[in-house]
């Protein structure tokens, strides 16, 4: 006879059209391959009366029932857009009813659905929230070795599209609130688990929706959520990111006009003429240098224990004449200049050009959208007067979308603990504090005073590329790497919230 919850799994996995009939059809190029598992089963401690602590569980049965979750969270498929994470939130609500918590499902459209469970505390001290979403971007599964959405298990890995971009965490965070439920931990803070939708198009039905209905059900002192927690082992340590700011979000359309012609006769003050010299402008200035406490830390703790002359960078980079000269020629690595160059400057990247219908009309009016990113500090104001500066006359800035730069102390007391939990089980670790260019969901829980640190650990073996894999095809997480970071992430929430 079924259980509840393998009927629940069944019918979900029918709605989300769980393995396409692509997958199954699919060439195979694989090894060692497992099928993907029914839903896994619950595991009690029956500590309630007694509670117990993290070192009396078996963290083989415990990493075992993380796979199962997070290889069934990879089959359904949320792809986004259209997006529809109706069924995996309910998947995860089922998984946490059984265990006596009482999650809340809250849906910001029709099937941009958002789960929230709170693991009760006595309320001494502000909540801590585990925060991931169940969204992923569209994947191509002609170029994957393995289809992104079977969740096989092979040569060491769990591949599928989010089981990095974000599933890994979502689960993790499962396991945390399901782990201390069974202990009987009854914490200092609550501790709430969000499992959003949405993230991947701006978080409109998932992170905002729940920050502007719901804020009393998810605000929190601390949230840990993407994109940090990745090792990149450098220079004989393992650097631990961890995100503590990320910049603003200014996308915006410049429009030129100009006089409409025939093709055969130029026009050098034609509007696609105009912008077109414009942008070339744009793509080839580096904006004003802004100094912060995030990069000055980030240099200080990368190239201070570096041999000369790159020792010697992390004091001449903060003087703007000389900065491009030291991340050209004395940063330790192309990808480590690119990275502290954007944590510098508000950039602004022409990405779709508009213009004309037929080859041989002179349209009067071009377009391109710029993708715009400002610094922690700056405001939108500053940052378009930085641009038009480049642009020059005769051009039309229109914003299209805007999120504010958010920023904590890269000392917080919380990067302490980090550091602490990861030399436990890295003695090479090293906890980085990191600003991205990307935006997260720390745009919206911001706004609530919450303090948002990306952390999401997973341990890497030296030749795996995360960034690659991020959004990319082959998307997979080290099966190893995985429990790393499910110990790492449980010992963590122990101390924030003891």
């Amino acid at each position: 006879m079924k259980s509840r919850l393998e009927s629940v799994s069944e019918r979900h996995a029918a709605e989300s059209g769980g393995i396409s009939q692509e997958a199954r059809a699919s060439p195979t190029r694989r090894k060692k391959t497992i099928a993907a598992p029914p839903a896994p089963p619950a595991t009690r401690y029956n500590m309630v009366n007694n509670p117990g602590t993290l070192s009396q569980l078996q963290w083989g049965e415990i990493f075992s029932e993380a796979e199962a979750v997070l290889r069934r969270l990879i089959q359904f498929q949320t792809v986004n857009p259209p997006g529809n994470e109706r069924p995996a939130a309910h998947y995860l609500a089922e998984l946490l009813k059984r265990e006596g918590l009482e999650p809340e499902i809250y849906e910001g459209a029709p099937t941009r659905t958002n789960l929230v469970c709170r693991l009760k505390g006595t309320g001494e001290r502000p909540p801590l929230q585990l925060d991931g979403h169940l969204d992923v971007v569209c994947a191509d599964e002609a170029e994957w070795t393995h289809p992104p959405f079977a969740a096989d298990v092979a040569d060491g890995y769990i591949w599928g599209r989010g089981s990095l971009d974000m599933k890994q965490m979502v689960t993790m965070s499962l396991m945390c609130v399901l782990l201390f439920k069974r202990l009987g931990v009854r914490f200092k803070r609550d501790l709430i688990f969000t499992a959003v939708a949405d993230e991947e198009t701006g978080g409109t039905h998932g992170a905002k929706y729940l920050t502007d209905n719901h804020a009393d059900r998810i605000k929190a002192e601390y949230c840990l959520g993407e994109i940090g927690g990745f090792g990149l082992s450098k220079w004989g340590k393992t650097f631990y990111t961890v995100q503590v700011a990320e910049k603003g979000l200014c996308w915006f359309e410049l429009t030129a006009r100009g006089n409409a012609g025939h093709g055969s006769i130029p026009d050098p003050e034609s509007s696609l003429i105009r912008l077109s010299e414009a942008v070339l402008r744009l793509g080839r200035t580096k904006l004003p240098q802004h100094d912060n406490t995030v990069a000055e830390h980030l240099a200080r703790t990368l190239l201070a224990s570096q041999p000369f002359p790159s020792r010697l960078a992390s004091v001449l980079l903060f003087h703007p004449r000389l900065s491009s000269f030291v991340l050209n020629r004395m940063a330790p690595d192309k990808h480590f200049a690119t990275m502290l160059s954007a944590m510098l400057h508000n950039t602004a990247n022409p990405t779709a050009f508009h213009a004309g219908e037929k080859t041989n009309v002179i349209p009067s009016i071009a377009k391109v959208q710029v993708d715009g990113r400002f610094l922690p500090g700056q405001t939108i104001e500053s940052f378009l007067a930085e641009v038009k500066s480049v642009l020059g006359p005769h051009l039309e800035v229109n914003v299209l979308n805007k999120l504010q730069p958010t920023m904590v102390s890269p000392s917080d007391p919380i990067m302490h603990s980090i550091a602490r939990v990861l030399q436990r089980h890295d003695p090479s670790a090293v906890a980085l504090p990191i600003m991205i260019s990307a935006t997260t969901n720390a745009a919206h829980y911001s706004r609530l005073n919450t303090k948002y640190f990306g952390f999401s650990p997973v341990k890497f073996d030296n030749g795996d590329n995360f960034q690659t894999m991020f959004h990319g095809a082959n998307e997979r997480i080290p099966v190893e790497g995985f429990h790393f970071g499910i110990r790492v992430l449980a010992e963590l929430v122990e101390e924030i919230c003891s």
